[in-house]
């Protein structure tokens, strides 16, 4: 049995394709910019390497490094991706001046919350190097 028979009569066919008559859906406008303010205070991160990074200690391990263990809550968001919710703008901007971030040995990505973003992101990181040229004979 074809799942058109399933589904019952769906209308003639053309050409090997049946029509189906389309259901209009209307959405409600929702306002969502008292959300998004929500998160204006959110830094999101993923880990580079989440099998090796323990989201239980990395949580808790960076709000002490960062002196803000009463100032912001860190949440688990799954597949190695977390979130920092602050409660002031200063105590987020002082963080991400803070970089490059690392724990356990490996890096991390930090980055401000954005509504609009790629499934990659956060995958920037700001790291320094330093060159040293040396001149003479070996």
């Amino acid at each position: 049995m074809t799942q058109s028979l399933l589904l019952g009569n769906v209308g003639e066919v053309k050409n090997g394709e049946s029509t189906r008559k389309r259901l209009k859906i209307s959405v409600p406008h929702f306002d969502n910019l008292a959300l998004i303010k929500t998160f204006s205070k959110t830094l999101i991160g993923r880990c580079m390497n989440p099998e090796e990074q323990e989201m239980k200690a990395l949580i808790p391990n960076l709000s002490k490094i960062w002196k803000l263990e009463e100032k912001v809550v860190g949440t688990n968001l799954g597949f190695g991706k977390f979130q920092f919710d602050f409660e002031k703008e200063e105590d987020m901007e002082g963080v991400l001046k803070l970089h490059p971030f690392h724990f356990d040995y490996w890096m991390l990505s930090l980055a401000r919350w954005q509504p609009k973003k790629s499934l990659l992101y956060p995958s920037k990181i700001t790291f320094w190097v330093r060159v040293l040229w040396c001149t003479g004979g070996v």
